[in-house]
């Protein structure tokens, strides 16, 4: 599992993975492979499968508050403590905006990335620099939706809610036309209780997916002003219950 790699390394790691008795699933987004069709997402659910596991229903926890019609529509603008995360939102994105984000304003951006990076610490442990981008990116009128992650677990922000809820309440107070969406990394178990943070981003007024891709999805959909995800579900479903 791991960024883009070069074609070259991409292809020896495949070699590699052959030669080996233990089954190996990879999760290398390479330009024209197939190692993760569908995302990490579908990923890991290919490992679940290899061991014999049963897949579960990703969570999703929709929007507490209501939004006003066709909220959402207009330009995406991604805000990612990572790159992995980012490359995989912006793959799925592709897939449903067009190939050329930028030339319909949709930006997704890696604040994980050394340029932001030097005499600071990582984004995961420090939402400074993210917290200013969502101020400036909320006030943008171009901007339709966000769409942020919050990455959980040892070593990161011990309560990212607590800083970014507030933040998209108040961006989501001040436009009725935007929208926005959190991608959730981690478990029950983590010292910042998963579905703890959930409720406080969708009590904010977010669609929270624990699925990447899904998050990335929902926000493209709502970008592009078409019908997409599960905003209307119960809080707190799933999408097992969902479907029935």
């Amino acid at each position: 599992m791991a960024k883009a790699p070069a074609a070259r390394s991409a292809d020896l790691i495949r070699e590699a993975a052959r030669r080996l008795d233990t089954p190996v699933v990879l999760a290398l987004p390479a330009p024209g492979g197939d190692d993760v069709a569908g995302g990490l997402t579908a990923a890991a659910e290919r490992v679940l499968k290899a061991l014999g596991r049963p897949v579960p229903d990703w969570p999703r926890w929709p929007a507490v508050r209501s939004r006003a019609p066709g909220a959402g529509a207009g330009a995406l603008r991604g805000l990612f403590a990572g790159g992995t995360l980012r490359d995989e939102a912006e793959a799925v994105a592709r897939d449903l905006l067009g190939w050329d984000l930028e030339r319909g304003g949709h930006r997704l951006r890696d604040f994980g990335d050394d340029a932001y990076t030097r005499g600071r610490p990582h984004p995961m442990i420090d939402p400074t620099l993210r917290l200013e981008a969502l101020a400036r990116e909320a006030a943008d009128p171009a901007c339709g939706v966000l769409l942020l992650d919050a990455v959980l677990g040892y070593g990161a922000d011990p309560d990212p809610a607590a800083s970014f809820a507030p933040a998209l309440a108040a961006a989501l107070d001040g436009r009725d036309g935007l929208a926005a969406v959190v991608s959730l990394c981690g478990t029950p178990a983590d010292p910042q209780d998963r579905d703890r943070q959930a409720a406080a981003f969708a009590g904010a007024g977010a669609d929270v997916y624990a699925s990447n891709a899904e998050a990335a999805r929902r926000a493209a959909h709502l970008a592009a002003g078409t019908a997409g995800g599960r905003a209307e579900e119960p809080h707190g479903t799933r999408r097992g219950d969902a479907d029935g």
